[in-house]
């Protein structure tokens, strides 16, 4: 029997020794704390994270009471409503733009139905419709006398000289736009071939032709095309 227990207290104190060197053999990762440990720690943690009660407790004040006044027999008049149906300014929904629309529109057989016919009349006023309205065609018009009176020859006259004048490369006193040059730098010099087109392309075409007496320049003068 003492043998036994004595070889249990040798089994226990070799195991207590055994898990001291696991728990100091096991790795720390810079913490100094096993695996074990940090997860034991961890768990604690997890179950702590109610919080303590040591925390500060805050003042709650009472509501104050509502400030009534001191005569409550004679009130203030209430204040105009605003933004209602009745104002003028009230935005129309949809629904009532047709509403309307279509009771004032022409109920009668056409070919149009009234809500097309009433569509933009919808925000034009009269004046605009005065404005923009037209006279007709005038079928006669084209067959009218065109004699031209003194006064607009007159005034065709001065038209056709002032183009006449814009042609010759303006005037030397005024310009019409800033970034023309003056008159004297638009002059050609005396040696330019001014007012000559010179010899036609088709000529000189023709003046190669004959010159050119290849096969091929005589087949090619006996095509039609």
């Amino acid at each position: 029997m003492t043998k036994t227990v004595r070889f249990a207290f040798h089994a226990m104190a070799i195991g207590a020794v055994a898990l001291a060197l696991s728990g100091c053999l096991g790795p720390t990762y810079g913490t100094g704390k096993s695996q074990g440990e940090t997860l034991f720690d961890d768990l604690n943690n997890m179950v702590s994270i109610g919080g303590s009660s040591d925390a500060a407790q805050i003042a709650y004040a009472p509501r104050p009471e509502l400030v009534k006044p001191d005569n409550t027999s004679i009130l203030p008049p209430p204040q105009a409503a605003r933004n209602t149906t009745g104002d003028p300014n009230w935005p129309e929904s949809p629904e009532q733009r047709a509403a309307r629309l279509q009771a004032a529109a022409y109920q009668g057989d056409g070919p149009v139905p009234a809500d097309v016919a009433t569509a933009r009349k919808e925000g034009v006023t009269q004046a605009y419709l005065d404005r923009t309205r037209g006279d007709g065609y005038e079928f006669g018009k084209d067959r009218r006398d065109t004699t031209l009176s003194p006064e607009e020859l007159k005034s065709r006259g001065e038209l056709i000289s002032q183009r006449q004048r814009d042609s010759q490369q303006g005037s030397a006193t005024q310009r019409k736009y800033l970034s023309e040059p003056p008159v004297a730098y638009r002059k050609p010099s005396a040696t330019a071939p001014v007012g000559d087109p010179g010899e036609d392309e088709s000529v000189k075409e023709r003046r190669m032709r004959g010159s050119d007496s290849s096969l091929g320049s005589k087949i090619r003068n006996l095509l039609p095309f």
